[in-house]
């Protein structure tokens, strides 16, 4: 035997492309319709809770007035003392642009910033949301080891094309959408490109 005989690097069979991209595309195309529901979901919870709130408000604010009149309508109007020429009769100059403090940005920014950090840590927080991002993202780990293992022009199509397939069937699964004659057209048209491209990376 010749020691100087090349032998060709071990190729993965085929099997191992397809449940590999399969695996990516399960993460990334079929949690992403449980993401949506999960969001959809905590937006209507937030809304609900803020129209509670200013309801809340409402009735303690007319409340508050109903109480004033009361008082105001008991109370006997006790005479105003006169009083000489005050200091509204000749208001200060108006102050400079340059000199006023601009304390209403900051806060805004400020509260919005606060309102964004708690939005996203109670979203977190809810499992219906987290899992599936979790599991999404850990779609994007192996699929970045994907690339480093094998072909670039493979690995990007399939997998992709594999995560378009699995979102559809997730959104059947979530949200009962039917699926329409041109998107399994276009589903099966997908697979062929797929078969094709494993069949030409196989030879």
């Amino acid at each position: 035997m010749d020691p100087d005989t090349s032998f060709p690097p071990d190729q993965p069979p085929v099997f191992n492309y397809i449940l590999s991209f399969l695996l990516v595309g399960v993460a990334w195309g079929f949690t992403t319709p449980f993401i949506r529901r999960a969001a959809a979901d905590f937006n209507a919870r937030q809304e609900q809770h803020s129209q509670a709130q200013e309801g809340t408000e409402t009735e303690e604010q007319e409340l508050q007035q109903t109480t004033r009149k009361s008082n105001e309508s008991n109370s006997e109007p006790e005479p105003e003392p006169e009083s000489p020429s005050s200091d509204e009769d000749h208001p200060p100059p108006p102050q400079p642009a340059w000199m006023r403090t601009s304390t209403s940005n900051p806060s805004w920014l400020r509260t919005k910033i606060t309102t964004l950090f708690w939005t996203v840590l109670n979203l977190l927080r809810t499992p219906a949301y987290s899992i599936p991002l979790i599991i999404n993202l850990t779609g994007s780990i192996w699929f970045f080891l994907l690339v480093g293992k094998h072909e670039l022009s493979l690995t990007v199509p399939l997998a992709n094309s594999s995560a378009f397939l699995f979102t559809v069937l997730g959104e059947w699964y979530v949200e009962r959408k039917v699926i329409e004659k041109e998107t399994w057209l276009g589903m099966i048209l997908v697979l062929g490109g797929v078969a094709i491209c494993v069949k030409s990376k196989g030879q």
